[in-house]
């Protein structure tokens, strides 16, 4: 495999785990919107939803993340499983430190 092939297919995994991300927030928010439909706006425990969604978005992320890494290792993708797991390592720290942020005295 050239250099290049290699490059190309890390950057295509961490845009694939970019989708999947997209996806986990969307399912995320549908969850809450639902449940803010069905039970009403007025408590807004649909917010707690999220917020817990957001909060725990790295061991959400392990749900697809690992599954995902096994099937690319079996179909022997070894590029694009190194590019899901640099994907992975860069939200798994910016949600750390997003976190840090917002709950560490000033």
């Amino acid at each position: 495999m050239s250099q290049g092939n290699e490059i190309l297919n890390i950057i295509l995994g961490i845009f694939l785990l970019f989708g999947l991300h997209l996806l986990a927030v969307g399912i995320i928010f549908l969850l809450g919107w639902g449940y803010g439909l069905i039970f009403g706006y007025s408590n807004y425990y649909y917010l707690g939803i999220w917020i817990i969604g957001s909060w725990g978005f790295f061991l959400w992320q392990m749900l697809y993340v690992i599954p995902l890494c096994i099937w690319l290792r079996r179909q022997q993708r070894l590029a694009m499983m190194k590019g899901v797991i640099i994907g992975a390592v860069i939200t798994a720290l910016l949600n750390g430190t997003c976190f840090l942020l917002l709950f560490t005295n000033r």
